[in-house]
């Protein structure tokens, strides 16, 4: 099975948080992902932080280490599709958010998030919960 590391989970590993970093370690490192747009969220976080120059150490030294998935033309089809859907339910979540849902349907890999109750708007999205 094939893994997409939501933003939150991530920030979880970067932390030592014992439950995360057991699952990932268990995991061959062909088949841990994240996508573009939570790279760009850690990045985000780091520049945001009061420690500017330790954290983007930190973070940019583990994104080295883990595959990342581009927003490519099969994601945007499904986030085009589901963005319709969730607005027609009135049940829209953040473009961002949709965007690592879409890429991760368009793949067939799975959502590792804490965040479930957010994600599970989205009826195709297999999600798991590492917390």
């Amino acid at each position: 099975m094939k893994y997409i590391i939501d933003s939150d989970i991530l920030i979880y590993f970067l932390k030592n948080q014992g439950k995360v970093v057991k699952k990932m370690e268990k995991i061959s490192d062909e088949n841990i992902f994240t996508t573009i747009i939570n790279y760009t969220e850690i990045l985000f976080g780091a520049y945001n932080s009061s420690m500017v120059e330790q954290n983007l150490k930190k973070v940019k030294s583990f994104l080295k280490t883990i595959n990342i998935l581009d927003f490519d033309k099969k994601a945007a089809e499904n986030f085009a599709k589901l963005k319709a859907k969730l607005k027609r339910e009135g049940n829209l979540i953040s473009d961002m958010d949709l965007m690592i849902a879409s890429i991760c349907t368009a793949n067939k890999f799975v959502l590792v998030t804490n965040n479930v109750k957010h994600f599970n708007r989205i009826k195709k999205l297999k999600i798991e919960n590492w917390i």
